[in-house]
């Protein structure tokens, strides 16, 4: 009994462990309202949180860093558009990879929009995405017509990487491409709190049944 006991109250205060040095990983993450470029977000160690969702930036091509960007949440939806792309009166494309990640365990990604706006056509947005435990997949957007191919549903994700690349044809208009997720709250999850207080009544009663023992 003794020894199942102390089994149970290491592997909580390790379980606490994990979850307190997550949380401080996320620690360096700026505000997502302080970045408004593209140049900004790749500036931050970290990425940036917003709600409860943390966007770390992974890899950009160098012709997108001065783009705009927005970060916005309402209730259970988040969006991220970028738009002032710099093509000209010449052909232009772009390309990012980042990762979108749920900091409140209690929740999960479920569902992933893609949009753009074309005004005029002449552009093509392609999204790479994986992390969801249903697989990876492929969201496009043609000509800034959003369809079937531009979103995905039933999803189950804690976190997703998205690898975007976007282009407009010379003369045409790319007024912004866009990424919106919407969350579901999944099975609760202890804070790591509540973990401490369970770890220390486990030791208490343990603490107890060696005293009885001794008193036997």
């Amino acid at each position: 009994m003794k020894k199942t006991m102390q089994k149970t109250l290491l592997a909580t205060l390790a379980g606490c462990g994990l979850a307190l040095s997550a949380g401080s990983a996320m620690a360096d993450a700026v505000s997502c309202s302080t970045i408004t470029t593209i140049r900004a977000w790749a500036d931050a160690v970290g990425g940036c949180d917003i709600g409860d969702k943390n966007w770390d930036l992974n890899n950009v091509g160098e012709n997108l860093l001065p783009a705009t960007i927005n970060f916005s949440f309402i209730g259970t939806t988040y969006l991220m558009a970028i738009s002032n792309f710099d093509n000209s009166d010449l052909a232009g494309a772009w390309s990012l990879d980042y990762t979108i990640s749920v900091l409140d365990p209690s929740f999960h990604i479920s569902s992933m929009f893609a949009g753009a706006d074309n005004p005029g056509g002449g552009s093509l947005l392609t999204k790479g995405v994986t992390g969801d435990p249903g697989g990876a997949f492929t969201l496009t957007d043609t000509n800034g017509a959003e369809g079937l191919g531009s979103s995905k549903t039933g999803l189950t994700a804690s976190a997703l990487t998205v690898a975007e690349a976007f282009s407009v044809d010379a003369g045409s208009t790319l007024v912004s491409v866009s990424d919106t997720f919407f969350q579901q709250q999944t099975s609760k999850v202890p804070e790591p709190g509540s973990l401490l207080l369970l770890a220390a009544g486990l030791g208490a009663a343990g603490w107890m049944g060696r005293r009885r023992d001794k008193r036997a």
